[in-house]
């Protein structure tokens, strides 16, 4: 009993006589702990709830009507022409075969005929590009000088393409996460030697970091596919 009184008579003293050895690491350490207790309020304040669950577009749900419609698809380059080259992936050619293969799936499934310009690692003229149908869609991947540039562009030739071409535009605009650069005229071969509605779309550019990756992730590719598809499915069906 006398040595707990004399260990708190001790402590007394220590307080009382050597305020200057704790009083300011008292401070920081009392400064510390209201921090820390402030930054983890913070924290759990504005952390996800848990029970939040992200927007997800179910593509196993979409449905398109394209019965009796017969699409032309052309896969840009392949065989001997690889097209533009890919900093994370493999080139062009195989990037847009990859694309036009699964929308092919995707169209067919939707009732239409699909007629495809040529298969993989196959070489294919311009000329022999030429195939009727009732609408035509050539899938490039561009590349530029600048690595800053992005995003995607459809274009078509002549007046009775620009609807169409547009269409697919807004579709793709809804799935697409780069920048949409529009719809422009310019003199492709493979979309001025048709007569009826024909586009060609530029879905990126591989000289750009952001575009390259994106387009050589399957999962991207598929949300491509459904933009066209949707576009397709808008114009036949005249949907606004």
């Amino acid at each position: 009993m006398d040595v707990l009184k004399l260990i708190l008579k001790k402590f007394g003293e220590f307080l009382k006589y050597k305020k200057h050895l704790y009083v300011k690491p008292l401070f920081l350490l009392t400064v510390s702990v209201l921090f820390i207790i402030t930054f983890v309020f913070i924290v759990k304040k504005y952390e996800p709830n848990d029970t939040y669950e992200p927007i997800k577009i179910s593509f196993e749900k979409q449905s398109y009507n394209l019965e009796g419609k017969t699409i032309v698809l052309d896969p840009g380059h392949g065989g001997d022409d690889p097209g533009a080259p890919s900093i994370f992936g493999v080139n062009e050619a195989h990037i847009v075969y990859s694309v036009a293969n699964k929308l092919r799936e995707v169209l067919e499934d939707s009732g239409a005929t699909v007629v495809i310009t040529r298969e993989e690692n196959e070489t294919v003229s311009l000329d022999n590009r030429k195939l009727e149908g009732d609408m035509f869609i050539s899938i490039h991947s561009d590349a530029f000088e600048s690595s800053e540039v992005s995003g995607f562009t459809t274009f078509y030739r002549y007046e009775n393409q620009i609807e169409f071409a547009k269409t697919i535009s807004e579709s793709l605009d809804q799935y697409a996460f780069i920048a949409n650069r529009g719809t422009q005229e310019m003199s492709y071969q493979v979309i001025w030697q048709l007569d009826y509605p024909a586009t060609l779309i530029e879905l990126g550019y591989l000289s750009n970091s952001v575009d390259d990756s994106l387009l050589n992730d399957p999962g991207y590719q598929e949300r491509m596919v459904h933009g066209i598809a949707e576009g397709i499915d808008n114009y036949v069906n005249k949907k606004k």
